[in-house]
């Protein structure tokens, strides 16, 4: 079976690797120039102008140099003073390579050593007294100007001088080079992981909405087609949000219809069941004590309370369905100016509970909706602890109200207090369906607190003592439209 192609695959692709490409690019073809320029100017440095500058010395120092053979005293101090004239470390090398006066390595480079050793047969052409010669380096190594000094008393070879660019000169051209392309590089890395980054996080912010049940929030995109994979990403992720809002809309707009339906056969057999009670008692009126009748009593008493509890059931499904098919708009909510006190005098009343006020809070809100998200919470406080004290409290907080409602129950653990608002959600014996829970209660609460602009919250007692502790808080001006 084929599958359709969703529409944000048929897109331009590419866009973000195509821009890590191009940072990258650009920053390698900028190494490039760097090392292009260090290479060109480490070139310049060994050019035939340099070596001519070094021979040019050397015309005047080989005749110095000469005659200082066999004085070491005096090849150090020239050895300086040359050094200073060709920016170079010059030294005097033994036949074996190994230095003798002067600055420079310890021994001439092997290569150098092997190819121009005049005591090696085979092994290289002798060097010729008082002529300059230019060594070629091996590998990263600078040449070497070698320039010959012969033995005063045989007039044979003795020593050579080895003249050397400075260390410090070529460490400064990759030192230079790496200060020009570590910028580059690191500057191009960073503008892409922070636009990365920062879109990355907008991603999973916006994924968290909508795992919390915000399932209106989508992704924020830019106008016009996906500019990379990340912008595919996040329209593929909005239509997949719109899928399962279509998908859970359509599933509330089915239960509430059946809902609505159920309420004609309901109301018949509320009257069926009135009518049959009447047939009863005046059975008994007649002096009719038997047990078919005493059964018939009982049993219509049963069943009109599990058609009430039926009866309540798709109420607040009726009302949570409302709710949520229009997505909590405040123009649905028949809102008014709420006397708080009053309100929860009477809520309390039904169940037996405690109203504790704090200062004077004001509260505009559905009073019906409010007075059944009330009765709900204490009848399922009632239900966690049927002998035990149950209280209501109400306090201003600055643009906002909050109601609190406490019982002695056992509570509820911590890895349960999201997922008991959920609808048909029965954690223990207190809330289970012999004693009327059926689940429902609690949605019901968040979304007539949704509805209001407000949030509903369950922690433990804040008096530190055993119980649950509902918290409600809703706008004290009303719902924003």
């Amino acid at each position: 079976m084929s599958t359709a192609v969703p529409a944000v695959t048929r897109r331009r692709r590419g866009g973000l690797f195509a821009r890590i490409f191009i940072t990258f690019v650009v920053a390698a073809i900028a190494s490039a120039i760097v090392a292009g320029l260090a290479g060109f100017t480490f070139a310049t440095r060994f050019s035939a102008q340099w070596v001519a500058e070094v021979e040019e010395q050397l015309e005047d120092y080989g005749p110095r140099f000469q005659a200082a053979v066999g004085d070491p005293l005096a090849l150090q101090e020239l050895t300086q003073e040359l050094g200073e004239q060709v920016d170079a470390t010059v030294g005097v090398f033994g036949p074996g390579g190994r230095k003798v006066a002067g600055e420079g390595p310890a021994r001439l480079p092997r290569g150098h050593r092997r190819r121009h050793n005049p005591q090696r047969r085979g092994k290289g052409r002798p060097q010729r007294t008082g002529k300059p010669r230019v060594l070629p380096g091996s590998r990263m190594e600078p040449p070497v100007v070698v320039y010959g000094l012969s033995d005063p008393v045989t007039g044979k070879p003795a020593v050579r001088l080895g003249i050397v660019p400075r260390p410090g000169f070529r460490l400064f051209i990759p030192i230079i080079a790496l200060s020009l392309m570590l910028p580059v590089l690191g500057g191009g890395a960073w503008v892409v992981s922070r636009s990365l980054a920062r879109r990355l996080a907008q991603i999973e912010g916006s994924a968290d909405r909508i795992a919390r049940g915000d399932l209106h929030h989508r992704i924020a995109l830019p106008e016009g087609a996906p500019r990379d994979e990340l912008d595919q990403m996040g329209a593929a992720f909005n239509e997949m949000a719109d899928k399962v809002e279509a998908l859970l809309q359509g599933q509330r707009t089915l239960l509430a219809n059946v809902s609505h339906e159920l309420r004609t056969p309901i109301a018949r057999m509320k009257v069926l069941i009135e009518i049959l009670q009447d047939r009863v008692t005046t059975l008994r009126d007649r002096g009719d004590e038997s047990r078919p009748v005493q059964r018939l009593d009982k049993g219509l008493v049963d069943l009109g309370i599990d058609i009430t509890e039926v009866e309540t059931l798709i109420s607040d499904l009726l009302t949570s369905g409302r709710l949520e098919l229009r997505h909590g708009a405040a123009a649905t909510l028949q809102t008014t100016s709420i006397d708080v006190h009053a309100l929860l005098s009477r809520v309390a009343a039904k169940a037996d509970a405690r109203v504790e006020l704090d200062g004077q809070p004001q509260l505009v809100a559905d009073e019906l909706l409010l007075e059944r998200l009330l009765s709900n919470l204490l009848a399922n406080a009632r239900r966690a602890c049927p002998d035990g004290r149950l209280s209501v409290h109400a306090k201003p907080d600055g643009d906002m109200t909050e109601l609190a409602v406490a019982d002695e129950g056992p509570g509820v653990d911590p890895e349960h207090r999201e997922t008991i608002f959920e609808p048909f959600t029965r954690l223990d014996q207190a809330r289970d369906r012999d004693r009327g829970g059926v689940g429902l209660g609690l949605y019901l609460c968040r979304q007539i607190c949704l509805s209001h602009g407000g949030t509903i919250v369950v922690t433990d007692r804040p008096d530190g003592a055993s119980g649950a502790y509902f918290v409600v808080r809703l706008p004290a001006r009303g719902p924003q439209a």
